[in-house]
């Protein structure tokens, strides 16, 4: 199915071109089905899936009907309430390019801006107006903003305000807005309270699981570590060097923590940033700006300051302190994952907190797998191994060769004249190794996992890569943040195969290749042909005979 095939206003089908939109999302073809035309909506959908397209969708068709562009701005038609300024800002931004060719205009309203230039801002006429529930109420009990024309109102991440604390606010509005009006509600959970807060103040809304509970995390996997309480953020710095992911999130629980955290990443070498709520809106801007244009890897933050962000590269979400229950571990997991990309959720228990996380794991329906924290010899192993990968793909090995210029072979002739070349290669290990973070050792953590109950049995060992194989070709490579570690359930949900029917894995700069088990090869050809609706532009091709690297 694609937008064509949906009722979109057609000035709405050329932003969508525009940015390159082929498919609908599920939650996006879900929402504007035939059958729920003009209907209340609560629906659950997780963080990342095209949600705010989704709803701007919605009003788009709600507002416009059949004329062909919005008339001119007065008071607003639509309003759309988000938990935090980030969010707000975000959405505002999203919709604004989606409307901008039907000549809508869509103002934000949120915390930490002017609210004197917000005021000029809807005196001038607005057909949408997106905002947090404190900003809002305040310029509605100031009457700068005027409800009387609205004609649909969405609560995005409903749960994550109800959690805030914002209740009073949100019934405030929502008893201003007139009764007449088409109601919204989008919540990745549907906790009892929101349940309630639909039943009272929507009229019969459909229920449209976008998400269904057994598919809330099948993009993240989860991982489980027992840590000594006392070496908690030695972990931290471990767990971030083992994986050296591209962005990273690293929740605590208190401010303090935050504040503690960051600075020790900070100190040891890690591009890290900070959120915590006794921010100013410029501090957080800056924060989240250097970690989106890569000046930083490792955002540290509370859970209050990390809700409602829009975040799409982050690739772990490591939980240092343990989540307060299901809920939040879903909310907190569901900033990786994201748009049909894969993400990594790491968890770190005390002795004390072993048992709490299981039953937590439980309740959210997911599987963690209990390993060792990494030490510093997996670490040391890792970078080494990195360091080969690296040389290898620089000598061409597995994949077509690139040869040395003479000038390159001349400095190298140069820099192993007169010297071991074993000696050569321990200093080049040693200059790698310097500009890294040291991994840190764990003896506590070591002993608690000595001493904690056994886990579920032993883990039976991988086989090995297929020694007979075809080599095959995927459209993603280093420009794109290729990784074998998320590459790899790709490629086996492409063509229907499992980890241990794939073998080498060669990230090149515009595509990687890897090996398929040549008696799986024919099959795995004809599945990964057919168009993946959750990575409809990656493309999968075995390599032409006679190039088999």
């Amino acid at each position: 199915m694609g937008f064509a095939d949906l009722p979109i206003p057609p000035a709405l089908r050329a932003a969508l071109e525009a940015r390159g939109y082929a498919e609908p999302t599920p939650v996006q073809a879900a929402v504007l089905a035939p059958a729920l035309a003009g209907r209340d909506l609560l629906v659950s959908s997780r963080t990342g899936s095209g949600k705010t397209v989704a709803f701007g969708l919605v009003l788009a068709g709600e507002l416009l009907a059949e004329a062909p562009g919005f008339g001119r701005a007065g008071s607003p038609l639509a309003l759309v309430i988000a938990p935090t300024r980030e969010l707000a800002v975000q959405v505002q931004r999203e919709l604004a390019w989606l409307l901008a060719p039907a000549g809508g205009r869509v103002v934000a309203c949120v915390g930490g801006m002017d609210p004197r230039r917000e005021a000029r801002a809807l005196a001038d006429g607005a057909h949408l107006v997106v905002g947090t529930p404190g900003r809002l109420r305040d310029h509605l009990d100031r009457k700068n903003l005027k409800l009387g024309a609205l004609r649909a109102l969405v609560l995005d991440e409903a749960d994550e305000m109800l959690d805030m604390g914002f209740r009073e606010e949100l019934e405030a509005i929502l008893e201003a807005a007139p009764a007449e009006r088409r109601t919204i509600l989008f919540s990745a959970t549907l906790p009892r309270p929101i349940v309630e807060l639909a039943r009272r103040y929507t009229r019969e809304a459909a229920r449209v699981a976008a998400t269904p509970p057994e598919e809330a995390h099948e993009d993240i996997a989860y991982r489980a570590h027992l840590v000594a309480a006392r070496e908690r953020e030695h972990a931290v710095v471990n767990v971030l060097r083992h994986l050296e992911p591209a962005s990273a999130l690293v929740f605590r629980g208190t401010r303090e923590a935050v504040t503690h955290t960051a600075a020790g990443l900070g100190e040891r070498g890690f591009d890290t940033v900070a959120l915590s709520g006794e921010l100013t809106q410029a501090e957080r801007s800056r924060a989240l700006k250097a970690l989106r244009d890569g000046r930083a890897r490792v955002l540290v933050a509370t859970d209050v300051a990390a809700r409602g962000l829009d975040l799409p590269g982050i690739e772990l979400v490591l939980h240092a302190d343990l989540p307060r229950d299901a809920q939040a571990l879903q909310h907190r997991s569901g900033r990786t994952g994201r748009a049909g990309r894969k993400g990594l959720a790491v968890l770190l228990a005390a002795p004390a907190e072993r048992f709490r996380l299981a039953r937590m794991l439980k309740e959210a329906g997911v599987a963690a797998a209990w390993v060792p924290v990494p030490g510093a010899e997996e670490i040391r192993a890792g970078d080494d191994a990195r360091l080969a990968a690296e040389i290898a793909a620089l000598a061409g090995e597995g994949a077509q060769p690139a040869p040395a210029s003479d000038e390159e072979l001349a400095a190298a002739r140069r820099l192993i004249a007169g010297r071991e070349p074993l000696l050569v290669a321990a200093a080049l290990v040693r200059r790698d190794r310097a500009r890294l973070p040291a991994p840190e050792e764990l003896p506590l953590t070591a002993a608690a996992a000595r001493e904690a109950p056994a886990a579920k049995g032993p883990r039976r060992p991988r086989p090995g890569p297929p020694r007979d194989a075809v080599w095959f070709r995927v459209s993603l490579g280093r420009e794109k943040k290729a990784d074998p570690r998320w590459l790899l359930p790709l490629l086996c949900r492409r063509g229907g195969v499992t980890r241990d029917e794939i073998g080498k894995i060669v990230v090149l700069p515009r595509e990687t290749r890897f090996e398929v088990a040549r008696d799986r090869a024919e099959a795995y050809a004809r599945a990964a042909r057919r168009t993946d609706p959750r990575a409809p532009d990656v493309r999968i091709e075995p390599l032409p005979a006679g190039r088999p690297r």
